[in-house]
């Protein structure tokens, strides 16, 4: 006997399915996913500090690479999970990519970016007033 597909996830609720998923997108129900999660983020929507129309643009859909783009704090993936409904099921999931723990990176691609910047910024300081 084949094995049977899970129909709810670790926490006992019904998995959201991506058509289900897509009929969340007007502005007083908005839904998305990331990372295989679901989020109603409708009550979010005027506390969002990038502005409601990012959160728009991925109602109904998948917003995982736009979130991962922007690099949010450890503090905005804390306040995502106060919004988690469900989970998309198995078969419908995206592969991960990256490490496993991307989810909780909190934007590390970034903060290179600005220790790079003040590391140059303090070379060219040094330069100017020292070495003249």
């Amino acid at each position: 006997m084949a094995d049977a597909q899970p129909t709810v996830d670790d926490k006992g609720r019904k998995f959201i399915t991506r058509a289900e998923l897509a009929k969340h997108k007007d502005r007083g129900d908005v839904w998305m996913t990331i990372h295989n999660k679901i989020y109603n983020i409708s009550a979010y929507l005027e506390d969002h500090p990038g502005g409601e129309e990012v959160l728009m643009d991925r109602a109904g859909d998948d917003g995982t690479e736009d979130f991962e783009d922007v690099g949010h704090s450890n503090e905005a993936r804390k306040k995502l999970e106060e919004f988690e409904i469900g989970e998309l099921p198995p078969s419908e999931r995206k592969a991960e990519t990256g490490s496993s723990d991307a989810s909780s990176s909190g934007g590390g691609g970034a903060m290179f970016a600005v220790v790079g910047a003040l590391v140059a910024a303090a070379a060219g300081y040094y330069y100017m007033a020292y070495m003249q």
